[in-house]
């Protein structure tokens, strides 16, 4: 938690809540609500500036997600709020409420869904994605509950814009709301408790949603470490199990989907060093990963400046006491920030200014070149090894694995890096640190037990299997342009793996057969997959 931006006070006192907990439902919408004249049901309260969708109490959050009331049947007609959806390109609807809640405030609820209109009617007439996560009233719900809501509306985002309603659009909706800014963007708990509440005044009520909100932070800062740690700085080691675990909760979508059992470090280092060989440019995940680090930025920036404006002598302080970590003079021409860069690269850490500032500069340069020069030798002699590292390499390598584990920009940092040495460094390390070997004895045995009668890789789980089959794929592309580094790119492969000593991998000579002839087949199949889709 930042400690310069005070922590969040409930809107509700211990009595308030009590009391809600207490009285019948029917009295709350009556005697809070206003019953069938509900001030939360319609425009009448509320003034043109606080209806971003007009006839409904709504307001924008961030660029992409509107806060709002729930709407009815009648405002929806009354007041076209689908072509108002239309126009404002908002492709999806998320709601809060449980059904059959609030039936005393405003219009009957609709007999076919429990709630004040018909999801149906936003699908048909507009293809507009429809989620419900109940939650109840003034409550909060699980972690895991508010986790899958989360990973919905950072999907729902990159469709198009959202919408997001519980009854008055402010305790529920701003949790969710809160803790999707937590997720996306890695702010404290409290600097997201009070954006929402400074975008969606009284957001975020009660003493157990503001709880839900901190628990939620808590979480996802104990699962961002990509790097096993040894010396225990910021987290223990892991296995690959247990590193996979990790994945899952902080991956969603497609790409959930598509690593699902294979380490996103180790994919997103492979394909760059694919690249690299070919001297092709940057693969797609990697300009993906660019543009979602630079959108994070803007999204944080965004959030942090208006935050400034009404805590600016905290925030001030802030900037004051790290300004001896950072280059001073950004707002200087292109060419000199240029030069600075061969600066902050050797640094041992980064202010989150300086994060910005390279990773918005490499992405416009990166962004803007058509192609690298190749570099397969460089990559195959980095794999291989065969040389003493320099202190630079390892340098840089330690800095990215502490950023890595320590700031969510390290990835934009990572995917920046086109020194061939210091990316098989991070590879190597990350499976030399792994709380156990990938392989150990019993997976050793089954590869090496079927071999050459079926295809050994089958027989491990797929953890195992999925991750091998990533690594000797970028093997295969060095060593198909690089033949005589092959056995000793495969006899590190194997040390990093099974964790065995090199006299001991010499011996072994049925698993260096398997590999490589695994390594050959997975190979050409990407080959001519590659030959048929051109």
């Amino acid at each position: 938690m930042t400690p310069q931006v005070p922590v969040p006070r409930p809107s509700y006192s211990k009595a308030r809540e009590s009391l809600v907990k207490a009285v019948p439902p029917k009295i709350i919408c009556i005697l809070a609500c206003g019953g069938r004249d509900c001030q939360y049901e319609g425009p009448g309260c509320w003034s043109l500036r606080q209806q971003a969708i007009k006839g409904v109490f709504s307001s924008w959050v961030t660029d992409d997600i509107i806060a709002m009331a729930r709407p009815s049947t009648y405002l929806i007609k009354r007041y076209s709020i689908i072509e108002q959806f239309k126009q404002l390109n908002i492709k999806s609807i998320i709601n809060m409420q449980l059904s059959g809640e609030h039936a005393h405030c405003g219009p009957p609820l609709e007999t076919d869904s429990g709630f004040t209109y018909s999801p149906q009617i936003f699908m048909d007439n507009h293809t507009v994605y429809f989620y419900n996560f109940g939650m109840s009233d003034f409550g909060v719900s699980s972690l895991e509950g508010i986790l899958d809501a989360v990973k919905v509306l950072a999907f729902s985002v990159k469709e198009g814009k959202v919408a997001v309603h519980c009854h008055a659009g402010l305790g529920r909706t701003g949790v969710l709301i809160a803790c999707y800014l937590i997720y996306i963007c890695r702010i404290s708990a409290s600097e997201a408790v009070h954006y929402v509440r400074i975008k969606r005044p009284h957001s975020i009520q009660t003493r157990g949603q503001i709880s839900l909100v901190f628990d939620f932070a808590r979480l996802v800062g104990s699962q961002l470490t990509q790097f096993p740690c040894l010396n225990m700085r910021h987290g223990s080691t892991f296995s690959l199990q247990q590193y996979l675990l990790r994945q899952a909760f902080l991956l969603h979508g497609e790409e959930a989907r598509t690593l699902a059992y294979t380490p996103k470090i180790l994919h997103v280092i492979c394909s760059m060093l694919i690249a690299l060989t070919q001297g092709s440019p940057n693969p797609p995940e990697v300009q993906r990963e660019l543009e979602q680090r630079a959108a994070i930025l803007a999204l944080r920036k965004a959030v942090r400046d208006t935050l400034s404006k009404r805590n600016l002598n905290a925030l001030r302080d802030r900037r004051d006491s790290r300004r001896k970590f950072s280059c001073k003079s950004w707002d200087e021409p292109f060419g000199f920030l240029e030069r600075k860069r061969e600066i902050l690269l050797n640094k041992r850490s980064y202010s989150e200014s300086d994060l910005s500032k390279i990773i918005i500069t490499e992405l416009q340069r990166t962004l803007g070149t058509s192609e690298q020069a190749s570099q397969s030798k460089a990559v195959a002699q980095a794999m291989a090894q065969q040389r003493p590292l320099s202190d630079r390499v390892l340098k840089r390598a330690e800095v990215l694995q502490n950023e890595l584990n320590s700031n969510e920009c390290g990835w934009a940092l990572l995917v920046l890096e086109e020194n061939p040495n210091v990316l098989s460094t991070l590879l190597w390390s990350w499976l030399d640190k792994l709380k156990d070997p990938i392989l150990n004895k019993d997976g050793t045995e089954k590869l090496t037990s079927s071999w050459p009668t079926q295809n050994p890789l089958t027989a491990l789980h797929k953890a195992e299997r999925h991750t091998i089959c990533c690594l000797l794929l970028c093997v295969g592309h060095v060593v198909a342009l690089c033949p005589k580094f092959e056995h000793i790119i495969l006899q590190r492969l194997i040390r990093a793996l099974t964790r065995r000593l090199p006299e001991e991998i010499e011996r072994n000579n049925i698993l260096l057969q398997v590999l490589r002839a695994s390594m050959k087949e997975l190979y050409l199949h990407k080959h001519h997959s590659n030959i048929n889709t051109i």
